[in-house]
């Protein structure tokens, strides 16, 4: 430090004594500072919470509309698609959390605050596509095979408070928020098909409204935007960026009261949040209320489900959160979740004993014919690394197996056995999902389940261990 920057700090300490004994020795103000450090704390432990997904997909759409690094995984500018022109491996999931490896996955970032934005949907012929438009509350519509069918179609995202109308054949999609991501999935049947799938996905496009024209795609991609990354999560810039959204969306009108005691920790009203012009008290108790809510976000992530059949996790209930702030973020902060009728996610973490399962040991999932996967679409097992949620390199690079998987063999009885393990079984590759050494967690994904996997008659197979 030079000295004449230790002199101004040497001043502005001077300056600030006098003030600090003055608190410490006046009742009235020791009590206000309690207040407004208490305040800040408990309100800001809720405004967290309440806007963690907020802020999560303000900081995901800064990073995924801008250059913000040389090799980043996704990145295309707003109201476009960016594609991920391969099937997921553990080289290539970017920044996708558990990512499957049976669809071709496209997503991007739209802002309907001026105008709709038109996404058109090719013609599938049938194949299975959804895509999840994720609107800033976390809550998510599903348009595609199983809501919308699989022809052609042109569909107009259309924000709050439109009020024009949109061209024929055109079907509006309403909105809760002004800004809204899809992450799109199309199914791949294999290596001979995936010419085809990705051909389809290069078929979806989007443009605002003013912009389009059936049958015409963009003509070229706008100049990208570079940036410095975003990431407010853990800082005091989390509050900045959440007033700035409050300022700029309007919020359900059952929140109203809500909103009224974020205004009281300067969230949402008056001049911008400013973390430099922070009092002390408030300062500490704000610092104190990220570090409670992620605490509770990290222990939501930990809570014990209630719909566990044969020792599988049946998450149900990750939509629709109406007032559950906790559940809302708890999903934002895990990765995001289709609704459960689009796709239900069968999820295991430990072996029948309770103890991690991991590849030192063999296992079998026995499925009897009452017991497949009751999907109108498909379904597909896959193993992921327990600490990074990311697919199990292996020799075959066979990251998920399922009703699809080309040569799987059938036991006599329309049974099916599938192994997990790190070594090739005995009865060989066919049925083999290859796993590490490291603990790893099993998630079966069933696309389109029937009413069983909801009314909870649908039992999945118990997984064993082998001798």
């Amino acid at each position: 430090m030079s000295i004449r920057r230790w002199l101004l700090a040497l001043l502005a300490l001077a300056l600030a004594l006098p003030a600090v004994r003055a608190e410490q020795n006046d009742p009235r103000a020791q009590s206000e500072a309690l207040i407004r450090e208490q305040l800040a704390h408990h309100v800001g432990t809720l405004a967290y919470l309440w806007g963690y997904p907020i802020v999560d997909m303000s900081r995901q759409m800064h990073n995924e509309t801008h250059r913000v690094m040389a090799d980043q995984p996704a990145y295309a500018p707003l109201n476009h698609f960016h594609r991920y022109e391969g099937l997921m491996t553990p080289e290539t999931v970017g920044n996708l959390r558990a990512p499957n490896s049976d669809t071709l996955y496209f997503g991007g970032w739209f802002d309907l605050a001026n105008e709709p934005v038109i996404v058109r949907a090719p013609d599938t012929a049938g194949r299975y596509y959804t895509l999840a438009i994720t609107d800033f509350f976390n809550e998510v519509t599903h348009l595609g095979r199983r809501t919308t069918g699989t022809a052609e179609q042109y569909f107009a995202l259309v924000g709050p408070g439109f009020s024009g109308t949109l061209p024929a054949g055109v079907k509006p999609v309403p909105m809760a928020t002004q800004q809204v991501w899809i992450l799109g999935r199309l199914l791949v049947g294999g290596a001979a098909d995936f010419p085809a799938a990705l051909a389809l996905v290069r078929g979806f496009w989007a443009a605002p409204l003013s912009q389009f024209s059936p049958g015409m795609p963009p003509s070229a991609m706008p100049p990208q935007q570079s940036a410095a990354p975003l990431d407010p999560i853990g800082g005091l810039e989390f509050f900045s960026l959440l007033d700035r959204w409050l300022k700029r969306n309007a919020a359900r009108p059952d929140e109203a009261a809500l909103l009224g005691l974020f205004k009281q920790i300067g969230i949402g009203a008056g001049p911008d949040f400013n973390p430099q012009g922070l009092d002390e008290a408030s300062r500490r108790g704000l610092l104190q209320a990220i570090k409670d809510g992620q605490a509770m976000l990290r222990a939501s992530s930990q809570r014990k489900l209630p719909d566990v059949r044969n020792g599988w996790i049946f998450p149900l209930g990750l939509a629709d959160y109406g007032h559950d702030y906790l559940m809302r973020a708890g999903v934002a902060y895990g990765g995001y979740a289709n609704r459960p009728e689009e796709s239900t996610y069968a999820a295991k973490t430990v072996d029948d004993a309770g103890q991690l399962m991991s590849g030192a040991k063999r296992y079998v999932l026995h499925l009897l014919p009452d017991e497949l996967p009751p999907a109108g679409a498909f379904w597909s097992l896959s193993a992921y690394d327990l600490q990074r949620f990311t697919l199990i390199e292996n020799p075959l690079r066979r990251y998920s197996i399922g009703d699809r998987s080309p040569g799987l063999q059938w036991n006599k009885d329309g049974s099916l056995d599938l192994f997990i393990q790190q070594t090739e079984p005995p009865e060989g590759r066919s049925n083999w999902l290859p796993v590490g050494t490291e603990p790893f967690s099993l998630v079966l994904r069933i696309y389109e389940p029937a009413r069983s996997v909801f009314d909870g008659s649908y039992k999945l197979a118990p997984l064993r261990e082998r001798p």
